[in-house]
């Protein structure tokens, strides 16, 4: 049983679970700095192998969000649905490992090349699970994506080729 002192986080935990709540504003008070803000500082924090700082989001909004989701559905035949998560979203945070970091690792620690890229995916997903408590406990309704590669082709042309989504 939760005591009060674990219950400030669990409870967003409990909440956050399958429960998307997803709507075209941010809630009063929560600006995109403050997310981003939010974000950035989970990904700063959250421990990684050998500290290397491999995780990257973007947050796309307005015309950059739609656009992507649009190209998603369109490469999913998801635009069947009549109502998607995607069209009642404010924004999507996207999470990326850049490769080129576990590259550079790959060469500094050769005894374990195999493991590094796993390792990046274990920091990732817990970049993930702390962003979207984070934002369930903000007030911000939140779904995962697993439409990695064609999230990967539909971003704006500017995103490193080495940031790879996750």
């Amino acid at each position: 049983m939760p005591t009060s002192t674990s219950s400030f986080y669990l409870k967003p935990i409990a909440e956050r679970r399958t429960v998307y709540n997803l709507r075209p504003q941010l809630p009063s008070g929560i600006t995109v700095d403050v997310l981003q803000e939010s974000v950035h500082t989970i990904i700063k924090n959250v421990p990684t192998h050998f500290n290397c700082q491999l995780n990257r989001t973007i947050i796309l909004t307005g015309d950059a969000h739609k656009k992507v989701w649009n190209s998603v559905a369109k490469d999913t035949n998801g635009a069947r649905r009549p109502v998607a998560v995607r069209d009642k979203a404010f924004d999507s945070i996207i999470f990326f490992v850049d490769e080129a970091v576990t590259k550079k690792l790959q060469k500094e620690y050769p005894a374990h090349p195999d493991l590094l890229p796993l390792f990046g995916e274990q920091v990732s997903g817990a970049t993930q699970i702390q962003s979207w408590t984070m934002i369930e406990a903000m007030g911000i309704g939140a779904n995962l994506q697993n439409f990695n590669q064609q999230i990967q082709v539909a971003l704006p042309v500017d995103i490193p080729k080495s940031w790879i989504v996750k």
